[in-house]
This record gives C-alpha cells, structure tokens and sequence, in this order.
C-alpha cells in the first residue's frame, strides 16, 4: 500500500490537514487506506494480503510485532513510548498534542523514504 501510494503521500505531505482534514497520522493513514481500497476495488492495483510497510515499521522502531498498524507505532515511538514496554491502552488514553502529531507525521515520511529506498535497493 505505501509503495502504491508513494505519489499521492508526496502530495498529502506538503499539507496533510488540507488532504485529509487534520494534521495527524491516523487521518493520513484513513485517507490512503481509502485510496488503496478504491485502486484494488477498481483493479488498478492487485489485491495484496501482505502489507510488508507494517512488519518494517516494527523491525525499525524495535516492536515485537506490527498488530498495532504502522500510524500507532510511529504515533508511540514519537512520543516517548518505548516500543519493549509498550502498553496500547496508555498509548489510546494519551492527550497528543499538536506538536506530537506533527513529529509523528515527520517521523513517518522518512521512514517510507527509508523502506522506498531499502525496496529499490533490493530490486538491484
């Protein structure tokens, strides 16, 4: 889903809010969750089961696993969660602040330019 939608996350990047409504990663991720849905619903992308983004996301940022989705783990690593001790419910109770969902969204756009480039990488 990322790779897919890598154009359109270069676009929602310049002005999150104004794509999807607010300046927050859970609104990026449920605006392109969309999107991808709707590139699969019309065959314009083949279904994929696997989503490799989330099991990077977790690898990188030291979780031992991806269940949570890549926007609440980047959401908890940028705000001082530490991934080994993670409790989700302290994560979905926390007040984020402006500031917090900003450093989030910056946090996410270099990771994606990471796993974009590891990927090309690969195809090498």
């Amino acid at each position: 889903m990322i790779i897919e939608c890598y154009k359109l996350l270069k676009e929602i990047e310049k002005r999150p809010a104004m794509w999807t409504g607010e300046a927050s990663l859970k609104s990026i991720k449920i605006f392109v969750s969309g999107y991808y849905q709707a590139l699969r619903d019309n065959k314009i992308v083949e279904e994929n089961i696997d989503e490799p983004f989330f099991d990077w996301v977790a690898n990188k940022l030291g979780y031992f696993e991806s269940t949570a989705g890549w926007a609440n783990m980047i959401l908890a690593y940028s705000i001082g969660f530490k991934p080994e001790s993670i409790i989700w419910e302290e994560v979905f109770d926390y007040n984020v602040t402006k500031e917090q969902h900003l450093r989030s969204i910056q946090i996410f756009y270099e990771l994606v330019e990471q796993f974009k480039d590891e990927l090309e990488g690969n195809l090498d």
